[in-house]
């Protein structure tokens, strides 16, 4: 899945489908990455959220812990339906999806809760699951388009840090993670729908955009767009449509416009299907949730064990070449 976020990764299993971050990370080369200075993250949580969401005191949290396992049969259905996973039917998809997902981002969730920056909002998970059985495939760019992007609440108030990926979720109600060069940011003030913007100064969530001083909705693909209009992250205005990148199978042809599927990813061109633990391996970009050593996908490395970058360790986070939880030195306490 891929997550729509600091770095736009859609969101992100294995392969270039649309989104995210979704619930787990794609070691495909495929995700965007945002503008330093962009608008990241704007969330829409209840104005009231806890320092401590996330910690059992409020009946709307659920447990990070279990964020992969509740939302698999919702996602895998959607996948499923709108082919973004290479599997045989749901049941393997979701075998794919919880290894994928146990490994890449629940364990980066589990950090941020346990220090009180992030919550899973039990509403946001009823409204994401409703949304993706109803939804029709062209509209959902990212895995967390629409009101999947708004599972997690963060505890975070203007002023305070925020940094890329699943860090730019801390952001409290009412502000946007507004990254530097440095990719590091700032939770800033963002303005709401129909709210007074100004480029620069006020800003929209990132669902929104700033046209004549007002924050608008952006159009999902398959909706109108053009200068008034423009499109959601993920989506180019092509012929006034608004149009998210295919995405494709297994051995079909694929670049930036052709998305491989979950769990396959774009090498010379073509759609090849990615390993699974303990499967052989080439590279770590061949592996769905783990590296590569030794010619066979193994497990990513757990906090404090030692690492020679990120993408080694469980929580994405590799200082002095130990493996470390979040949060980053974006946002200090």
């Amino acid at each position: 899945m891929q997550h729509r976020a600091a770095i736009i990764l859609a969101i992100t299993l294995v392969g270039g489908a649309g989104g995210a971050c979704s619930p787990a990370a794609t070691p495909s080369s495929e995700a965007g990455v945002a503008d330093a200075g962009a608008v990241v993250r704007g969330d829409e949580g209840p104005p009231d959220a806890p320092r401590d969401a996330g910690k059992g005191t409020d009946p709307d949290r659920l447990p990070a812990s279990d964020y992969c396992e509740t939302l698999a049969p919702s996602f895998c259905a959607f996948y499923m339906r709108c082919g973004r996973m290479v599997a045989k039917d749901e049941a393997d998809c979701r075998a794919v999806f919880l290894e994928s997902c146990n490994a890449r981002y629940e364990p980066r969730y589990v950090d941020l809760e346990a220090a009180g920056l992030l919550g899973l909002s039990r509403a946001g998970v009823d409204a994401c699951t409703a949304h993706l059985g109803a939804v029709t495939c062209e509209e959902q760019a990212s895995d967390l388009d629409g009101p999947c992007g708004r599972m997690w609440r963060g505890t975070s108030a203007k002023g305070e840090g925020c940094g890329i990926d699943v860090e730019s979720f801390v952001c409290g109600a009412g502000t946007t993670c507004i990254l530097g060069l440095d990719f590091c940011g700032t939770c800033e003030t963002s303005a709401p729908r129909g709210g007074a913007c100004e480029a620069g100064v006020v800003r929209c969530a990132s669902e929104d955009a700033c046209i004549a001083g007002s924050c608008v909705a952006r159009a999902l693909s398959g909706e109108a767009c053009g200068d008034a209009k423009p499109c959601i992250t993920g989506s180019t205005c092509t012929d006034g449509t608004c149009m998210a990148p295919a995405i494709v199978g297994e051995g079909e042809p694929c670049d930036a416009r052709r998305r491989c599927a979950y769990r396959s990813y774009c090498e010379g061109g073509q759609c090849v299907r990615a390993a699974l633990l303990g499967e052989p391996c080439a590279t770590s970009r061949a592996c769905t949730s783990g590296r590569c050593e030794g010619g066979t996908c193994v497990a990513l490395r757990d906090d404090g064990a030692t690492c020679a970058s990120p993408a080694e360790c469980s929580s994405g986070q590799c200082v002095a070449k130990v493996c470390t939880p979040l949060p980053s030195a974006c946002i200090t306490r």
